[in-house]
């Protein structure tokens, strides 16, 4: 029986000590000059092309840069969650609290969702810029903002299965990026076959694929239920990950 509460205290203290540290400040500040600095080109590029909308110019090439650069950041907020526990000898200590490995392994993924959404809020002065110059397609920005959410917490789960295998931080980050590197890897390979069945079941396979429809300003049932799959899927090797500890 899961109690919130627990995995709640779990995530204020795992916010606690993520605050605590410099890295989640460098990454932030990184982040933010590397978008602030696109969002400005393709502002500025869109103002002179009369061939496209706003829409085309500036808000799916910024989304789609937003989501890429988070296949680099969510390895490296996830990398510590459990190798950094590891490596310090507490993650059994952790796993012999009252706490059942479920609940941590929510706690933690809380905590980290939290890191990569207080991230992405950064990027809310561009709304506010594209109203000032009459954009109104909110609907777009809305399932864009959406879209990167899903992907994002997608992409944590990974973080957090692949930081339960190790107790290195940086082994736990590539074996992360090497997995979601791979999957944005597999769209490109569809273009390899000529089998469209194939091709098709390649393709629902990756996150990427799901992800292009919220950019359009399209919410498909399918795609909501592929991520839903994919969380539980990763939560579930986390889990099996853990209770192997104990045998």
């Amino acid at each position: 029986m899961i109690k919130p509460n627990r995995v709640m205290i779990l995530a204020k203290k795992e916010l606690k000590d993520a605050f605590s540290s410099p890295l989640i400040y460098v990454l932030s500040g990184l982040f933010s000059m590397m978008m602030g600095w696109l969002f400005f080109n393709y502002l500025l590029q869109s103002s002179q092309m009369t061939t496209t909308t706003m829409t085309q110019g500036v808000i799916t090439p910024i989304f789609g840069n937003i989501n890429f650069i988070f296949i680099f950041l969510c390895p490296l907020i996830t990398m510590r969650s459990f190798a950094e526990e590891k490596k310090q000898h507490t993650l059994d200590l952790l796993l012999r609290s009252e706490l059942s490995e479920l609940e941590i392994i929510l706690g933690k993924l809380l905590s980290n969702v939290c890191l990569v959404l207080f991230m992405l809020s950064l990027t809310s002065l561009f709304p506010i810029i594209l109203s000032l110059s009459g954009y109104s397609d909110w609907g777009v920005v809305g399932s864009s903002y959406t879209g990167i959410i899903l992907s994002i917490i997608a992409y944590t789960t990974v973080g957090l299965f692949c930081s339960s295998l190790t107790d290195n931080q940086i082994v736990a980050s590539l074996i992360t990026f090497c997995i979601l590197l791979g999957s944005m890897l597999l769209v490109i390979s569809v273009n390899a076959t000529n089998n469209y069945l194939l091709a098709l079941m390649i393709q629902y396979l990756t996150i990427p694929f799901h992800y292009e429809g919220f950019t359009r300003g399209v919410i498909k049932s399918y795609s909501l239920i592929y991520f839903l799959s994919y969380y539980a899927f990763f939560i579930l090797l986390t889990l099996k990950s853990l209770q192997r500890r104990k045998w």
